[in-house]
């Protein structure tokens, strides 16, 4: 049995592991080497995307996965008829000041 101190040593070498190599593509490009500062960034982006578990996917790969009863069919086609709203940002508040007796 793994327990919870021993997932987060793992978890803090893992990191630091990541951050020497960081450290690394800085010293490269900081020495002039950028191509060789790039490449080892770029490896190190690919071994976070592993380490998280992420997975670069087009739009039209994606498959989406309804279990039984949780959709009907009619919503479903009319999900895919309609594009995603886009969203707006929120327009900034600029705060009221309160008008003093001069």
């Amino acid at each position: 049995m793994v327990t919870l101190g021993e997932l987060f040593d793992e978890l803090d070498f893992e990191l630091e592991d990541m951050l020497d190599v960081l450290s690394q593509a800085i010293d490269l490009i900081e020495d002039g080497k950028v191509k060789e500062g790039v490449e080892v960034l770029k490896a190190l982006e690919e071994d976070m995307f592993d380490f998280l578990d992420y997975v670069d996917v087009d739009e039209e790969e994606v498959d989406i996965v309804v279990e039984e009863g949780e959709c009907d069919d009619d919503e479903e086609d009319e999900e895919e008829e309609k594009p995603a709203p886009k969203k707006k940002p929120a327009p900034k508040k600029t705060p009221n000041k309160p008008k003093g007796k001069k």
